[in-house]
């Protein structure tokens, strides 16, 4: 396989010239890991023909923008011939294999990228450390010291490992930015959309959306451009952002010295003035997701509850049991608070391009350290984006010890042609 980290164009070469290559050695990593890594990582691989003559077609659309690049797809999406399982603990409903896929595989299918397998996700996607006590933890691609992280953390490894250049995934709870944040990836949230519903299995359907990572930042540019191809690039406007500054939310001394350095190369607003009013509604942020997700989780699960119960974690058993308590005041009130939220970022969004905030307040945690309060800061640092279904940018920055973390941008929809201009201006920081 080609060695880590290796460019759009690089595998792009590799799939024209030898496709029979590129297939036999992705089948050939694959089994050669030991049968519980693979377990927790790979959830299904096309066979090695049909991953040949897969990659031979992409490689045949000429237009197209991501022409001959493999990718790798979290286990909530259909495709065709495989099945979705859903990194679930009962197989039943989930086996067989469908005849059509989801509408994101279509759309990769149609701009040139060739699917190469599909990730495990941790059960049903939820779960922020990236935990599946069906299939077994997602190992963090540096190894088992660290937290691998997110529902879509085995993507994570994979890209971080050099298996492939892109990976898809959900981000509902940060499923995308939370391991990309971990490994030191680049990343993109899309705003709520069909892809996340049409042909995928839900997580939280009102908060939904698609997201990515890629170890390249002109791969994250590529794609960005490929998936949205009516975005201005050639826009003279300057992007113009803010960075959040919470003193509620303890950040490591270390990692936010490392943030202010990638800071440094956006155009960022220091007015106190906004600070006030987003740290003030964004306090309520973390809860009012939880209560969305307890209820929208237990909504989905409630009948599977009553013959699979005892095949359920009970870390999610309890998140999902939630929701059937959770009484209409509260509900009524998380959706209150998730109205001034959007209120208050849409007036934000009158002066500002993009909002800077941390994903996490550490950078990659050790397995034996994680805890509840680091789940709950997750929780609320990453709550605002899907509550208030705005687009992210995912910027990582290193660490010491060969840790990682990263920032999002929550950008303005109206300017997501400011991506471009975005990346360029931190180029100088990634060297």
């Amino acid at each position: 396989m080609p060695d880590t980290h290796n460019s759009f164009a690089h595998w792009q070469q590799l799939a024209l010239n030898m496709p029979e290559q590129m297939a036999a050695q992705f089948i050939e990593k694959c089994e050669s890991l030991p049968p519980e890594t693979r377990r927790a990582l790979i959830a299904a691989t096309p066979d090695q023909d049909s991953l040949t003559q897969n990659i031979k077609a992409a490689c045949a659309q000429e237009d197209a923008p991501l022409r001959g690049v493999p990718y790798l797809l979290q286990d909530l999406f259909d495709v065709e011939e495989l099945p979705t399982r859903c990194g679930a603990p009962f197989q039943d409903p989930f086996e067989a294999p469908l005849e059509d896929g989801s509408l994101l595989h279509h759309k990769l299918k149609r701009l040139g990228a060739s699917l190469l397998g599909k990730t495990v996700p941790s059960e049903f996607g939820v779960d922020p450390r990236g935990r599946n006590l069906s299939f077994g933890d997602c190992p963090h691609a540096d190894g088992l010291r660290y937290v691998c992280g997110g529902g879509a953390g085995a993507c994570a490894h994979a890209v971080s490992a050099g298996w492939a250049p892109i990976a898809f995934g959900l981000d509902s709870a940060a499923g995308i930015r939370i391991p990309a944040a971990f490994h030191g990836l680049f990343g993109f949230r899309m705003a709520n959309n069909d892809y996340a519903r049409e042909g995928v299995f839900p997580i939280i359907p009102s908060l939904e959306s698609v997201g990515w990572m890629t170890a390249q930042l002109e791969d994250l540019q590529t794609s960005i451009e490929a998936l949205f191809p009516s975005l201005n690039a050639s826009s003279t406007e300057a992007p113009h952002g803010y960075l959040l500054n919470d003193p509620s939310i303890p950040l490591d001394a270390e990692l936010k010295a490392n943030m202010m350095d990638l800071t440094r190369y956006l155009d960022v607003d220091d007015n106190p003035e906004p600070n006030r009013a987003l740290c003030r509604r964004f306090k309520e942020s973390g809860e009012a997701y939880t209560t969305i997700e307890s209820r929208e989780l237990y909504a989905i699960h409630q009948y599977w509850i009553e013959e699979y119960r005892t095949r359920y974690p009970e870390h999610l058993l309890r998140r999902i049991e939630a929701g059937q308590i959770c009484t209409a005041e509260k509900a009524e009130l998380a959706t209150a608070i998730q109205q001034k939220i959007r209120e208050t970022m849409s007036d934000f969004f009158n002066r500002y391009d993009y909002l800077i905030l941390p994903i996490s307040p550490q950078a990659t945690p050790d397995r034996a350290n994680w805890s509840g309060q680091i789940s709950n800061e997750l929780n609320r640092l990453n709550a605002p984006a899907s509550l208030t279904f705005l687009p992210a940018l995912i910027l990582p920055f290193p660490c010491d010890e060969g840790r990682h973390s990263a920032l999002q941008l929550l950008l303005n929809p109206r300017k997501l042609h400011l991506c471009s201009k975005i990346l360029q201006q931190v180029r100088g920081f990634y060297g």
